[in-house]
Parts: C-alpha cells; sequence; structure tokens
C-alpha cells in the first residue's frame, strides 16, 4: 500500500505527540509532516502533496481556519480534520468542505475513520490521472485541471494553485481522454472543467474561471453552454444534500 502524506498543524506539543501515536496506532502506512504554525505549513503546503491534514484550530499568528480558507483556494478535495478544544467553529468547518471536526482529546475512532476516507479519496484520484505528451509527458489529476487553452499547435493546461503546463498538442485529441470527467467544449480553442466555473460574462461571451482566466464561448453554443455549467452545478448541489442528509 502506497504511504498516505499527512500533515499535522498543532503548536501544542502535548497536543502534537498524542496526535501522531494515533496516526501510528492506526497502522496505515504514513509519512507524517509537522508543523508549529500556520504560516510554516502554507510554505509547505502544495497542491497534491499531502493526501490529509489535521489542523488545530487555535494557532498563534494564521489560525485554523484562515490557513484551511488559502488551502481551499487551490485544492478543493484534499481531506481536512479540524481538531480544537470548542465546538464554535462547525460552520466555517461546513463553509470549507472539512471532512471532520474533532474535539480534544482526539479519539482514536476518529482517527480511524478520517484516514480510512482519505485512503478512499487518494485512490479516487489514482483513477482521474492523465498523462498527456510523448516526448514530454505531464501527468496531472483531472479534478485540478480548471481548463485548456488551445494557441495554433500547443496547448496550454491552466491547473489549480497557479500551475501552467504548455505542450504541443491538440484539444481535438485530449477532448476524448476527459470525457468521464466534467468537462465542456465551449470554443474551439477552450476546454472548461465546469467545476471551476465562477461566473458567464454575457457581454463578452466567456466563462469567467475560478483563480483567474476566462474562457471564450462560442455564440452558436452559449445556451448549450450555459445549460451544461447549471446541470453541473444542480447535480454538484445534490450531492452535497446526499451527502449531508
Amino acid at each position: 500500500m502506497e504511504q498516505l502524506q499527512i500533515a499535522v498543524c498543532e503548536d501544542d506539543r502535548a497536543d502534537m505527540q498524542r496526535l501522531c501515536g494515533l496516526i501510528e496506532t492506526n497502522g496505515v502506512p504514513a509519512s507524517v509532516s509537522v508543523f508549529a504554525n500556520g504560516e510554516e505549513f502554507l510554505t509547505a503546503c502544495q497542491p497534491d502533496r499531502f493526501d490529509l491534514i489535521f489542523m488545530d484550530i487555535y494557532l498563534d499568528g494564521l489560525n485554523g481556519v484562515e490557513a484551511v480558507r488559502r488551502v481551499r483556494e487551490a485544492d478543493r478535495e484534499v481531506p481536512v480534520a479540524f481538531t480544537t478544544t470548542s465546538g464554535d467553529f462547525a460552520l466555517d468547518g461546513y463553509r470549507l468542505r472539512v471532512e471532520k471536526y474533532i474535539e480534544k482529546p482526539v479519539p482514536q475512532g476518529d482517527v480511524d475513520e478520517i484516514i480510512t476516507l482519505a485512503l478512499h479519496k487518494k485512490a479516487e484520484r489514482h483513477r482521474d490521472r492523465i498523462v498527456w505528451g510523448r516526448r514530454e509527458p505531464i501527468e496531472f489529476s483531472a479534478s485540478r485541471l480548471r481548463y485548456v487553452e488551445q494557441k495554433e499547435h500547443s496547448l496550454s493546461f491552466y491547473l489549480t494553485g497557479g500551475q501552467v503546463w504548455r505542450r504541443k498538442g491538440k484539444l481535438d485529441d485530449l477532448e476524448p481522454l476527459l470525457a468521464a470527467y466534467p468537462f465542456f467544449r465551449c470554443h474551439k480553442s477552450y476546454l472548461v472543467n465546469l467545476a471551476f466555473i465562477q461566473g458567464i460574462d454575457r457581454e463578452r461571451m466567456v466563462f469567467q474561471m475560478r483563480e483567474g482566466g476566462s474562457a471564450y464561448i462560442r455564440r452558436e453554443t452559449f445556451y448549450r453552454a450555459r445549460s451544461a455549467w447549471e446541470n453541473w452545478l444542480f447535480s454538484a448541489a445534490r450531492r452535497e444534500e446526499d451527502g449531508n442528509g
């Protein structure tokens, strides 16, 4: 079994040692990185680096809620567990898509539960891996690809966290590889991930993308493009309701 990459952000040494001990007791192969404050954690946290994050809320300086908010700007999927002595931040946890809210002293059962979830999500991420290119192949998760732009015979891959990769190729060849994921060909030069659309600028005829950038929409396909995005939003809302039910 491949190791889980786990981050523990905790400024109380005793709580940190207890949590690391519970992770070890679980028995899953894991590499644990420990951080004493939010700033140190954010410096090290790059998209796809961690499979699971344990975040103390009450940290000196940058608190855990703000640290996770910044993580979510680049990674919507990494499992996060808040660890705290108070239940006052449960609403923040919900807004930030935090999987578990654990009150201290952290119990073994809660650690085991979130580790099981992290293993499941890691397996899902491996299933959506895409490899593109022959001479200089790139490998990425479809869930991190925001949109792709073609200029002449070159593709620009815009990923979460500000990453941009450029390779030779055509959207006509890439599009079939992404058919199983929520991508939409809104223009001959643009392929967008519906999950990363922030809005539509009707005057400019573009999708405005989360984390910046925009993708042109062909006038002839505008209503179909808008419908595809609205249907995705509806389906995503239903999935969240089912998950919280």
